[in-house]
């Protein structure tokens, strides 16, 4: 390591995002960036100090149901055909870089001047399942940076314990 390290170093922990923990209609924990400030709405919104990004939970709640279990794969299903009619009735240009993991489906899209990032994944919680979809929509040309923080976003949801 040579002298001017200790200076690189300080740069980049400088330059990376602070996170604030936010509690979403009493049911879970999410990180945002520290520089979004929420502002009153019918559900969580979350604009950034330029106003360049926006951001958006809703949440669906239903009983579980033993005998129909709810799985990825209708996650999956279910997602991917809403998005099909994003591309087909809405003209949304879909970005190629969608993605299901075990326990989300994330895809972006081009909605005339700005890139729009979706993520929907869901929880158990007391005999509920909960459906959560993060919108984030930034003015624009898509980022990978942008999808990467939708990502870490989502995955720090912690469910709240009663």
């Amino acid at each position: 390591m040579g002298i001017f390290d200790i200076f690189k170093s300080k740069n980049q922990n400088e330059n990376e995002a602070k996170f604030k923990n936010i509690g979403i209609d009493n049911v879970y924990l999410i990180d945002i960036p520290e520089d979004w400030t929420q502002y009153k709405s019918d559900r969580f919104r979350a604009i950034n100090k330029t106003k360049s990004i926006n951001f958006s939970i809703t949440n669906y709640g239903k009983s579980l149901d033993p005998k129909n279990p709810f799985t990825l794969d209708k996650l999956k299903a279910e997602t991917f055909e809403l998005f099909q009619k994003f591309v087909t009735e809405g003209g949304y240009e879909p970005i190629d870089d969608r993605e299901a993991n075990n326990n989300y489906v994330y895809q972006a899209f081009k909605v005339d001047n700005e890139t729009q990032y979706y993520y929907y994944t869901s929880r158990e919680r007391m005999g509920q399942l909960i459906r959560i979809v993060f919108i984030l929509k930034q003015n624009g040309i898509y980022k990978a940076s942008t999808k990467n923080l939708l990502l870490a976003i989502g995955d720090s949801i912690k469910t709240k314990v009663a």
